[in-house]
């Protein structure tokens, strides 16, 4: 049986040794310690959510979600970090993880909760239906992103 728990200061290598591995097979940027650094600076802002899925105590997932206040919708979520272990998944995991962060974005007075996703091709195509799945809805938006090279870590 899965369980979310959020990620306090006892928990939180465990995210960020979990977020280390998903970001390499990912292959994002990053290394332990900056990944670290970052984890916990969103950890601790108040409108900034981590929780971790725990199966029989052993945690094989993570989701972090952030927030955003826009004119246009208020307080929006996004779900920026989602990673269940290759060999825990298709078990309802991810889905756990997503309720009880959309229940936590509910909590916190957001508008929506908004997902980016970033692959490709037919895992693009998978990930979507997934996303779909659970309730999210395509918006038709792009997103462009410019990356500030002097920006600090």
């Amino acid at each position: 049986m899965t369980t979310v728990i959020p990620v306090d200061s006892e928990t939180s290598s465990s995210a960020i040794r979990l977020l280390v591995r998903f970001f390499a097979e990912e292959g994002f940027g990053g290394d332990q310690p900056t990944i670290a650094a970052r984890f916990e600076a969103l950890r601790r802002e108040p409108h900034h959510w981590a929780a971790l899925a725990l199966d029989e105590d052993m945690p094989v997932g993570v989701i972090t979600v952030t927030t955003n206040l826009y004119v246009e919708w208020g307080r929006m979520a996004e779900i920026a970090d989602l990673y269940v272990l290759p060999e825990h998944r298709r078990r309802g995991i991810a889905r756990a993880l997503i309720q009880a962060a959309v229940a936590w974005s509910r909590k916190d007075g957001c508008s929506g909760v908004a997902v980016i996703m970033t692959p490709e091709g037919e895992a693009a195509h998978g990930l979507s239906r997934f996303y779909e799945a659970q309730g999210f809805a395509r918006t038709g938006r792009i997103i462009s992103l410019m990356l500030l090279e002097d920006a600090p870590a």
